[in-house]
C-alpha cells in the first residue's frame, strides 16, 4: 500500500506514457492541416484518436469539430477546455517530417498543438481511475480564424450549458519557450478591420486644382486617424492600436485617380473605447466629404471581443501551477498580445482564462502566421501536463 502513487504522480505518469502518441496526431494533424469550417479529416482524426482511448462519444452539432463529456456527478457543473481545430492558407516554410502536404494551407497558428494537447488530457482523464470534481467537457471548435467564427455558433449549439470555468490555450512566440503565461485581466485585443472607399473628380497631375485629389486625401486622413488614436486614448487604461495596411489606387503616373480603397485596422481592448473611436471616424469623414468633393463611404467589420481572464480564475492556476511544478516552470503574469481569439465569445457568458505557452528562441523565432512557424515537442509535454493536473486541482 505504501509503494501506491497518489493520483497527481498517477497522472504526471500518465500523461509521459501518452505524450509520443500526442506528438503523433499533432504530426498527423500539421500533414493533412484544413480550412476553417472545413475540418472533416481533423474531426475524423480526433475521434479516431479518442476511440483508440475509449472514448466515442464525441457530440458533434456542427459538420465539423464537437466536444466530449466526462461526467463524475450529474448534479456538478463543467470544467471546460477548449481547442482550435482549423489551419491557415499559408504555404508551409518549414523543412521537418511533419510539414503540410497540402500547397497553401499549413498549421501556422498552433492550432494542431491545440487540438493534439486537448485529445491528449481527455485520454489522461479516462485512464485515472479517480476522478475530478468537475465534470469535464473538451471541446474542439472549428473555424477559429475567420469573421464570423465558430464560438458563436458552438454557444448556439449548446457547448456552455452547465458549465462553470472555461480555460483556453494558445502557443505563443513573444514568450519565451517552457513559460506559462497566467495574466489576469484584459490579455488581447480586439480587432476591427476598415475599410474606406472614395469616390472623386480624377484628372491629369498637371491639374490637382481641377480634381479631388484623393491620394493627398487619404495620407491627411492616415495622419489624422493615427494623432486621434495616440493622443486621445490612455493606452495604459486603454491599450489602442491603428495600422494601416494597404492603399489600392491609380492607373498611371501622369494621372489623378478617381477611386481609391484604404484598409486597416483598429485594435482595442476596452469597448467604450472602440465605440469612441469608431464614432470619430464616421464624424470625421462625414466632414472630409464635404470639404474635398467626393464621395466617402466608411465600413467596418468588428471581430471577437477582447479576451479577459478572471482574476480569481487566475489565481488560483497560479497556485495550482506553482504546485504542478514547483520552481522549474517559469510563469508570467504581465504578458499580453494585441492579437484576437474568438475565445472570447465563452468569457463573455461566464469566469475563463485563455493560458499562453512560450515557444519563442529569439528575436529570429517565427511568428504566428509565419509559415515557418513551428512548436517543439516539449511544449506540448508542458501544456499537456498542465492542463490535466488542473482538472484535478481547479475549486
Amino acid at each position: 500500500m505504501g509503494n501506491e502513487k497518489n493520483p497527481a504522480e498517477k497522472l504526471k505518469s500518465i500523461v509521459q506514457e501518452l505524450l509520443p502518441e500526442v506528438v503523433g496526431l499533432r504530426e498527423e494533424l500539421h500533414r493533412q492541416p484544413e480550412l476553417s469550417w472545413k475540418e472533416y479529416q481533423t474531426t475524423e482524426k480526433i475521434k479516431s484518436f479518442l476511440s483508440r482511448h475509449g472514448i466515442g462519444n464525441l457530440n458533434q452539432p456542427l459538420s465539423t469539430g464537437g466536444w466530449i463529456d466526462f461526467v463524475t456527478n450529474p448534479e456538478n457543473s463543467f470544467l471546460m477546455l477548449r481547442a482550435d481545430i482549423d489551419a491557415l492558407p499559408i504555404q508551409d516554410r518549414k523543412e521537418v517530417a511533419y510539414r503540410s502536404q497540402k500547397e497553401g494551407i499549413c498549421h501556422a497558428c498552433g492550432h494542431d498543438v491545440h487540438t493534439s494537447i486537448m485529445a491528449g488530457v481527455a485520454a489522461a482523464i479516462q485512464r485515472m481511475e479517480e476522478k475530478p470534481k468537475y465534470n469535464l467537457r473538451i471541446v474542439f471548435q472549428p473555424a477559429e480564424e475567420p469573421i464570423p467564427s465558430g464560438a458563436p455558433e458552438m454557444i448556439k449549439q449548446g457547448v456552455l450549458e452547465d458549465v462553470k470555468y472555461v480555460l483556453g490555450l494558445h502557443v505563443d512566440p513573444g514568450l519565451p519557450a517552457g513559460t506559462i503565461g497566467l495574466a489576469s485581466g484584459w490579455v488581447n485585443m480586439q480587432s476591427i478591420r476598415l475599410d474606406i472607399k472614395f469616390t472623386g473628380k480624377g484628372g491629369h497631375s498637371a491639374r490637382p486644382f481641377q480634381a479631388a485629389d484623393l491620394i493627398w486625401l487619404a495620407s491627411r486622413i492616415i495622419q489624422d486617424g493615427y494623432q486621434k488614436v495616440y493622443r486621445s486614448v490612455n493606452f495604459l487604461q486603454s491599450p489602442v492600436i491603428l495600422t494601416f495596411t494597404e492603399i489600392q489606387a491609380g492607373q498611371g503616373y501622369n494621372i489623378i485617380p478617381n477611386q481609391l480603397e484604404l484598409t486597416g485596422t483598429l485594435r482595442v481592448a476596452v469597448p467604450a473605447v472602440r465605440d469612441q473611436l469608431l464614432g470619430w471616424f464616421k464624424e470625421y469623414l462625414s466632414v472630409m466629404e464635404r470639404e474635398n468633393r467626393c464621395t466617402i463611404n466608411f465600413d467596418y467589420s468588428v471581430g471577437a471581443p477582447a479576451i479577459f481572464n478572471d482574476p480569481e480564475l487566475m489565481q488560483q492556476l497560479i497556485q495550482n501551477t506553482k504546485k504542478i511544478f514547483g520552481d522549474e516552470v517559469p510563469i508570467d503574469t504581465e504578458y499580453r498580445t494585441p492579437g484576437g481569439d474568438d475565445f472570447s465569445y465563452y468569457v463573455q457568458e461566464l469566469p475563463g482564462a485563455m493560458i499562453r505557452f512560450g515557444v519563442g528562441q529569439g528575436e529570429d523565432t517565427p511568428g504566428l502566421h509565419d509559415g515557418r512557424f513551428d512548436v517543439p515537442s516539449s511544449v506540448l509535454s508542458l501544456a499537456l501536463q498542465f492542463f490535466a493536473q488542473q482538472v484535478y486541482l481547479i475549486e
